[in-house]
């Protein structure tokens, strides 16, 4: 996917027409602590004059791929039989992407900031650091919105009843999406699509209710030093919700029982192995990346081959 040279979202980008590059902090390392006086799990980064925290324009991970890790780990944090701990997970998150909040204002302060000065360091950490419930609270927001919006889309395009009939449940911290529960009553398989398709644009206009507004601003380009209407970054999860609001501003293509054509090279798909979010690199990708879901896409390719040998033996 074509990647736009600039640091900032423009009104070209938020239309779909191509995958943005964004400014970002990584600290070396991040330790989970209970904060007294506030009664709060939070999240406290670590570092020091020589382990400092990096920062500026990120080209390793997308938009998309920002997206579907925060629905991976929402759907960690809300699976009602998980008995993982919450901090931990939010922890574990943290280490392994991006730091999620005041990327901009960080940005700036670490690349023009004084280590040695205790007092920087004791301000930046102070300013890094963010409360868990917080963090939750935003990553659940985005990830029910994104469960509903990926059932419209089975139902829609594939087909998938059960998608529908499985969106609403009782998860660990916070309940999925209810839109679709009066759907229920229709048992037989094509007349519970065909009432759902018939209310198609009211189910999409209760997910763009859950958008959050957009904050534009003009600022100048630090590269071509022009002046640009853009969004304003201040989370991982401005970038997320960019980054779906993306998918869902495209002008969508009929429904097509072709899988190949309707998740085209970018889609975010469910892997068929382990289940989890991943963005489809190739117009044929229906398994994520791990090692351990390409070997299962490897055997059941093998057991379908010799299946269909022997069946043509006899």
């Amino acid at each position: 996917m074509k990647q736009l040279q600039t640091e900032y979202f423009t009104f070209t980008e938020i239309g779909g027409v191509g995958e943005m590059i964004y400014r970002a902090v990584r600290f070396p390392e991040y330790v989970p602590e209970y904060n007294h006086a506030s009664k709060e799990d939070e999240i406290k980064p670590l570092f020091s004059f020589l382990g400092r925290p990096i920062s500026g324009t990120d080209y390793s991970i997308t938009g998309q791929e920002l997206l579907a890790s925060l629905c991976n780990l929402y759907k960690k944090i809300n699976a009602p039989d998980s008995d993982e701990r919450v901090t931990d997970l939010v922890w574990d998150w943290c280490r392994n992407h991006i730091h999620p909040y005041d990327i901009d204002v960080l940005c700036d302060e670490i690349e023009n900031g004084d280590f040695v000065n205790a007092e920087f360091h004791e301000w930046l950490q102070r300013r890094a650091t963010f409360e868990v419930r917080g963090f939750v609270s935003d990553v659940c927001k985005l990830g029910t919105a994104f469960e509903y919006y990926d059932a419209l889309q089975k139902i829609r395009c594939s087909r998938d009843v059960s998608a529908g009939r499985g969106l609403y449940y009782e998860g660990r911290i916070c309940d999925s999406l209810p839109f679709l529960e009066k759907y229920r009553q229709f048992a037989d398989d094509t007349e519970y699509l065909r009432r759902v398709n018939a209310d198609y644009d009211n189910r999409l206009f209760d997910l763009l209710e859950m958008f959050p507004d957009f904050k534009m601003r003009v600022k100048q380009d630090r590269k071509t030093h022009k002046a640009e209407m853009c969004a304003e970054i201040h989370s991982v999860f401005n970038i997320a919700w960019y980054a779906f609001a993306r998918m869902v501003a495209d002008v969508a293509p009929p429904a097509d029982t072709d899988l190949d054509y309707m998740f085209s090279q970018g889609s975010i798909l469910i892997c068929m192995a382990c289940g989890e979010y991943f963005v489809r690199h190739s117009s044929r990708q229906r398994y994520c990346d791990n090692p351990a879901c390409k070997a299962e896409r490897n055997n059941r390719k093998a057991r379908a081959y010799y299946k269909r040998k022997n069946a043509g033996e006899k």
